[in-house]
């Protein structure tokens, strides 16, 4: 797993707040998850992201890190192992973080795929699905779409709904 981690001083850890979160993006966030993606992809296999960070206040996470899991992958498709997800898991416990969002790559359009709604990193009420077309070759944030789990299932909403400030 790498990470990076925005240069900002980071709010003291609180318990989740309740959904609908809003996701406020620490400096270079959005720029630095698509720079990943794009290399991890390598215009050939999908690559997938971790937002996480900490509560602002009642209603909105800051996100400060970018977590890169390793994944095994291929054109269409990827997997996280269990040994993987459990030391992303310790990894937030330690720092005391919160994950808010997956971002991954599709090698065309971005959509949420029957398998994407099916094995998701998480489920959880509030929890974010960003799905980013053309192995992130594009301009960041362009094109990408937003998805938040809510009762069991999948629902897209409009970025500027999810995002604080989200550009464009």
């Amino acid at each position: 797993m790498d990470v990076f981690r925005i240069d900002a001083t980071l709010p003291v850890p609180a318990a989740r707040p309740a959904p609908p979160l809003r996701l406020s993006l620490g400096p270079g966030v959005l720029e630095a998850t698509q720079e990943v993606l794009r290399t991890e992809s390598d215009g050939s296999r999908e690559a997938l992201t971790l937002w996480a960070g900490r509560p602002r206040d009642a209603s909105t996470v800051l996100v400060s890190h970018v977590i890169t899991p390793v994944v095994e992958a291929d054109h269409d498709w990827l997997t996280i192992s269990l040994p993987e997800r459990t030391a992303i898991a310790a990894y937030l416990r330690r720092e005391q973080l919160l994950a808010v969002a997956d971002i991954h790559t599709h090698p065309e359009a971005a959509f949420l795929s029957d398998i994407d709604r099916q094995r998701p990193f998480s489920s959880r009420d509030g929890f974010y699905a960003f799905v980013i077309p053309n192995f992130a070759t594009d301009a960041p944030g362009d094109g990408w779409r937003c998805y938040v789990a809510f009762d069991g299932d999948w629902r897209e909403v409009p970025k500027k709904d999810a995002v604080n400030d989200w550009p464009g």
